[in-house]
């Protein structure tokens, strides 16, 4: 790993230069933000992905879309087209994208648009709905042509943005330093029972600016399976059983399965993989007498495929540790009715 670490490191350096200047350029004034008047949240990370950033889109509706005019902007990652495009009846993963069809699927009450374009995507969404009190947008750290109210930067207790490295090297979009942009960062997927010595080395390794709020939250599933009928997760033990993953990290759904006792075969796909019918002829064939379990996100794309296997998924979301949780609610509230 070292040695590749060498191999790759001046591919990083050039990596660096360029997203560095372009930094540079923005906080100079040369390349300039688009600031709205309606509030708007930005929820991302440094690194590519994996950091749980929809459980805790899905967190601030959860919370606050009945008392707030709420809608969502992503980019609508591995979607088939380009441009706005605001979810309606007729959506499809494969039109939205994983993360926003989920949300629409799960908050009928917000308004949920994808754009590449974030600027061209706030004003439509504003245009259309001018009474809204805020638009959160989603992985949009880095898209600094719109300049949010509140940014939220997220990164896992595993893998913190201080140990990592730029792309290739590690996983980095642009340096460690870009986490002074943010206002909340949020230390995610953190095991449950963390002690004050741990909080404190990673508060001392973050180097918080005086503006900025650190919280740590967890990944929690629900006991209870969701698909066609509900079962408890107890009710694996008595079958066998195949998990399939289309995610980018799978280490907390694996973490809980194993903690249950459950026994299991892993079948395990590239993030946002678009699974195929050759996909679903596979594990009907290989693993015909098994229960599938995946993630909400992989459900609605193997359900659509008419997969026969009894399937179900497990629902996630963020809990926050150390009753930190109405901190973390006061200012979401704050942003919202400034």
């Amino acid at each position: 790993m070292a040695f590749l670490r060498k191999f790759l490191f001046p591919f990083s350096l050039i990596y660096f230069i360029i997203t560095y200047s372009r930094n540079i350029l923005f906080d100079l004034g040369l390349l300039k933000s688009k600031h709205f008047n309606t509030p708007l949240i930005a929820v991302g990370n440094l690194s590519s992905g994996g950091t749980g950033k929809t459980p805790l889109v899905e967190y601030i509706f959860r919370n606050f879309s009945k008392d707030f005019n709420l809608s969502l902007l992503s980019r609508g990652y591995k979607r088939d087209g380009s441009g706005y495009f605001k979810a309606d009846a007729n959506s499809s993963p494969s039109l939205l994208g994983d993360e926003p069809y989920q949300i629409y699927n799960k908050f009928k009450n917000i308004d949920v648009a994808v754009d590449e374009n974030r600027v061209r995507g706030v004003e439509n969404l504003l245009k259309e709905n001018p009474d809204l009190h805020s638009v959160v947008l989603d992985d949009c750290f880095q898209h600094r042509y719109v300049s949010c109210k509140l940014n939220i930067l997220l990164s896992t207790y595993s893998d913190p943005f201080f140990k990592d490295y730029l792309l290739p090297v590690g996983n980095l979009r642009e340096s460690r330093s870009g986490y002074k942009r943010a206002d909340v960062i949020i230390i995610t997927k953190c095991p449950n029972g963390l002690n004050s010595t741990q909080i404190n080395a990673f508060r001392n390794s973050v180097q918080l600016q005086k503006n900025q709020s650190l919280f740590f939250t967890t990944i929690e599933y629900n006991n209870n399976l969701m698909g066609k009928s509900t079962i408890e997760i107890e009710e694996l033990k008595q079958s066998k059983v195949l998990l399939v993953t289309g995610i980018a990290n799978t280490h907390p759904i694996l973490d809980f399965l194993k903690n249950k006792n459950i026994d299991f075969e892993h079948l395990s796909f590239s993030d946002h993989h678009n699974y195929s019918l050759i996909d679903i002829e596979k594990i009907e064939k290989k693993y015909f007498d098994r229960v599938v379990i995946t993630t909400e996100k992989d459900y609605k794309k193997i359900k659509n495929l008419g997969l026969k296997n009894n399937l179900h998924y497990l629902e996630i979301k963020t809990k926050f540790l150390n009753e930190d949780e109405d901190s973390f609610k006061r200012i979401i509230k704050e942003t919202l009715i400034s």
